[in-house]
């Protein structure tokens, strides 16, 4: 949701009242939803944004943290093996595309990206685009996109150490950046290290606790059935450990050309009972802009992403030559002209994508290319109305389909109130996974067999919202700045892809990827906030949804009805030395549509966190997470994987203010 009022694009260490309210009268955030920038008050494209303060103070360590504090509707859980699970408004993992800078990611586990990868260090701001969009973002990009931005310093230099610890798994994050900034170049280095311990999951019920009711039971008296079906899914959080490091390098060569350079690499170890699992990711890309002056603008880029998995037994042995990798080849070209205050937006990609992996036929590999073209017309009519449309065209090669998708959205303003409506369409290609699998799963006598002949999944999504903002001075208590937004929406998908039983495979049983019939999800979404004068804060958000379909056995896995985080702050400098920042949140979901035994039912879980900006540039941060103790009464892969109550605390020290 568009929550310009929030939009503090700040260093949590120089937050001040002042600082806050002249932030917010500027609204100075500038976001790309739309390929064109634009301030967030006026983007026709519904979009939550989640600043820089934000990041700061919620302390995540990934993405994954980030979000679930964050957005309301989406939550994460567990798929088979502990392998994370996203759903969001009733979307999974494979129709929400994950992007960095606006490049993607390969690999994928489960049918999810590894969150892990996408640690916050160096990050500015994520925008957050629910509903289809691929007439921008292509494939994928079915229910909704998540892009990452980087920040660029524009400080001489400065150089960052933390570390942080968290008793919930003994978990400890170390990290440390480095930037340095003159009239033609920038860079920027970061590197961040995480490691957990195992976590073993307290049983719901004790021995006595079980023996009582089975007493009960055979004596024909009341008893708790809830207590003798008990059957957690998970007893044991695995351990891991992740490395991650990143590197960016812009060059300005001249005021007219900039090129940008970037590398990163990730691995992580998940430390299961009788072997490990090893993931590698490697990604590099180099991007130039020239603009030829300030009507026109040329893009080139070339992207690589790869992304490997390894399974190891106790002694080091590997238990087969490749287990999987996944490699990207993006080439991408944007042309941009501006006609006055309107502008015309024209790109191409071509993306080469690799697999190879012994859940093939003979460990053999697949590839396909895909093609695209795109147009995008903004169209400013006057200073109050905007109208942006889009269309798009993709071909993929392994499965010789094709695809069309468009978008239209219209931004009004008047002086009381903002009104958005937005239709957009999504696909989702089949990846070449659910293509050629051929895999006994877990060698349990089950095949798992892909189809050559699936057909892209599609959606049309239809959303209306309305925007209030508004200062409020001269009231006392209330001065400041507050914001109301209401969006509702209906998302329609079709032909998605899913698994059916199959005939016998040499006397196995058997699972078919298919297309089958849609779901239709309906949905509003809520957010409120103020910002005080006197640096107090609050912010609301809500989400009701619905679907109709077959919800559980698909992608759309636990969609709950009811879903609300919100979050109090106050932010204050006391003196010379010592700022405070304080925030107050939480997090609640009710009982999932699906209304099964072997899911949780519902849960609410506050979290208190304070960071003291102490000097210059040493920053002590503490946090009380899951404040009143909320345990579940048994744990299953969409539970809150807490054991209750959880402290942690950090440093962060900035060298750069301290020298």
């Amino acid at each position: 949701m568009a929550l310009s009022m929030l939009a503090i694009g700040m260093s949590a260490q120089t937050l001040t009242p002042s600082a806050i309210r002249d932030t917010v009268e500027l609204e100075p955030v500038v976001v790309t939803a739309s390929l064109s920038p634009k301030a967030l008050k006026d983007v026709p494209v519904v979009t939550r944004l989640i600043t820089l303060h934000d990041i700061k103070i919620t302390d995540a360590t990934n993405i994954q943290d980030m979000l679930t504090q964050e957005i309301p509707g989406l939550e994460f859980g567990f798929a088979m093996s502990q392998e994370t699970s996203l759903n969001m408004s009733g979307f999974g993992g494979n129709a929400v595309l994950f992007l960095v800078d606006g490049e993607r990611m390969a690999g994928e586990t489960m049918d999810n990206v590894d969150y892990n990868r996408m640690n916050l260090d160096n990050v500015g701001r994520i925008e957050i685009v629910k509903g289809a969009s691929s007439a921008l973002y292509g494939s994928n990009a079915v229910g909704g996109v998540v892009n990452i931005i980087s920040r660029e310093n524009l400080e001489p230099w400065t150089a960052n150490v933390n570390s942080r610890y968290h008793t919930l798994g003994h978990e400890w994050r170390n990290g440390a950046s480095f930037s340095f900034n003159t009239k033609r170049w920038n860079v920027q280095t970061s590197f961040q290290h995480t490691k957990i311990d195992p976590i073993d999951l307290p049983k719901a019920y004790s021995s006595e606790e079980i023996a009582i009711e089975l007493m009960k039971k055979a004596q024909g008296l009341p008893y708790d059935e809830s207590v003798l079906n008990d059957d957690s899914n998970i007893s044991r959080l695995y351990g891991q450990k992740t490395y991650n490091v990143k590197e960016r390098v812009t060059w300005r060569a001249t005021d007219r050309l900039t090129l940008i350079g970037r590398g990163s690499y990730f691995f992580r170890t998940s430390e299961r009972d009788t072997h490990d699992y090893h993931f590698n990711g490697y990604s590099a890309g180099i991007k130039g802009r020239y603009d030829w002056n300030n009507d026109r603008r040329l893009e080139l880029s070339y992207a690589f992403d790869q992304y490997d998995k390894a399974n190891f037994l106790p002694d080091g042995t590997r238990t087969h030559d490749h287990d999987y990798s996944n490699q990207q080849h993006v080439v991408h070209a944007l042309f941009s002209h501006s006609f006055g205050n309107n502008s015309l937006i024209l790109g191409a990609d071509y993306m080469h994508d690799y697999l190879t992996t012994y859940q093939f036929i003979d460990n053999t590999s697949h590839a396909q290319n895909n093609i695209d073209g795109y147009a995008q017309f903004d169209w400013n009519i006057s200073p109050q109305l905007n109208i942006v449309g889009s269309v798009r065209y993709d071909y993929f090669s392994a499965s010789a389909q094709k695809a069309f998708t468009e978008r239209l959205a219209v931004v009004y303003k008047l002086p009381w109130i903002t009104f958005r409506a937005n239709y957009a369409s999504g696909f989702r290609a089949p990846t070449l996974k659910e293509m050629y699998m051929h895999f006994d799963m877990g060698n349990m006598g089950y095949m798992l067999i892909g189809s050559p002949d699936l057909e892209p999944e599609k959606s049309h999504n239809f959303n209306v919202a309305f925007e209030r903002t508004n200062r409020i001075r001269n009231s006392g208590f209330l001065d400041g700045r507050y914001n109301f937004t209401i969006m509702g929406y209906c998302n329609v998908f079709d032909k998605r892809i899913t698994t059916v039983d199959g005939p016998a495979y040499e006397g196995m049983e058997s699972a078919l990827y298919c297309n089958e019939d849609g779901v239709t999800v309906w949905g509003v979404d809520v957010s409120l906030g103020h910002i005080w004068d006197n640096g107090l804060s609050f912010r609301l958000n809500y989400s009701w949804m619905h679907e109709t379909g077959n919800v559980y056995f698909s992608q759309f896995n636990q969609p709950r009805t009811h879903s609300m985080t919100w979050r109090w702050g106050y932010s204050h400098r006391f003196s010379r030395h010592y700022a405070l920042d304080a925030a107050l949140s939480g997090r609640s979901f009710g009982k999932p549509q699906s209304g099964r035994k072997d899911v949780d039912q519902g849960y609410t879980i506050w979290k208190l966190m304070l960071q003291h900006h102490i000097w210059r540039g040493v920053n002590l941060n503490t946090a009380v997470d899951n404040l009143f103790n909320y345990k579940p009464k048994s744990y299953y892969y969409s539970s809150p994987l807490t054991t209750g109550t959880s402290v942690s605390i950090g440093l962060s020290v900035d060298l750069d203010k301290i020298l």
